[in-house]
């Protein structure tokens, strides 16, 4: 790609569009509001948060929210899961093995037969890989556990605030957005098909010796001149 294809590109996708903005704010002001929590109580492994509401929030605020909901949802699934798990296979490392495996084609299933596909992933995806988790940290029980329920702190913290402000500071009902939309597009087209109409249409001119010639032709033949 060449420099100048390059920041066509990036003039393009970084150019204002309407409702980029408000978008904007309201993520800005969602990941201000979990930075007051995660400092003030020394959250660790605050960076989830903001990860999380990057990766959750989407170009409607409906589907944000619905997101976000099935993310807690599924989270505290998969890692409820994958505690219960622990119980039984913290110290075998093969049936550790079962556990993730099984975790894991179990929310690729979820995903596939689920009619919210992202249920599946958010249980599946969580549960098998806290499954590793003994393998990287200090084997104590103890530790893994805080560990895990730090990382579902975190998920519901950033996923709850991040609904509650797409709620709050929402543009309005999302059928009166599409209808408005719908409009506002419809008169563009409209707009634009006036234009072409009056670009095609010929304009005819009529200098004052033929306007003369056709009025005294309409004369003598007593009745109006038909022009070709």
């Amino acid at each position: 790609m060449s420099p100048s294809a390059l920041l066509e590109f990036l003039r393009r996708e970084l150019a204002p569009t309407p409702g980029r903005g408000s978008k904007t704010f309201r993520l800005t002001l969602a990941c201000l509001a979990a930075t007051i929590p995660i400092l003030t109580h020394h959250i660790p492994h605050g960076l989830i948060v903001m990860i999380l509401m990057y990766l959750i929030t989407q170009e409607d605020t409906a589907a944000t929210v619905i997101g976000s909901i099935l993310g807690l949802i599924g989270a505290t699934l998969g890692l409820g899961l994958a505690l219960l798990a622990w119980r039984i296979s913290l110290d075998i490392v093969w049936l550790r093995l079962c556990f993730l495996v099984a975790f894991l084609f179990g929310g690729l299933f979820l995903k596939r037969v689920l009619t919210i596909g992202a249920l599946g992933s958010a249980i599946g995806l969580p549960a098998s890989l806290v499954m590793i988790l003994p393998d990287i940290l200090p084997p104590s029980p103890e530790v893994l556990v805080e560990f895990v329920l730090w990382i579902w702190w975190c998920v519901t913290l950033g996923l709850s605030i991040n609904a509650g402000v797409q709620l709050l500071l929402s543009p309005g009902d999302p059928l009166m957005l599409l209808q408005h939309e719908l409009v506002t597009r419809i008169k563009a087209v409209e707009q634009s098909l006036r234009r072409l109409a009056v670009e095609r249409v010929p304009v005819i001119s009529f200098d004052c010796g033929h306007v003369a010639a056709a009025r005294a032709t309409e004369d003598r033949v007593g009745g109006p001149c038909v022009g070709r």
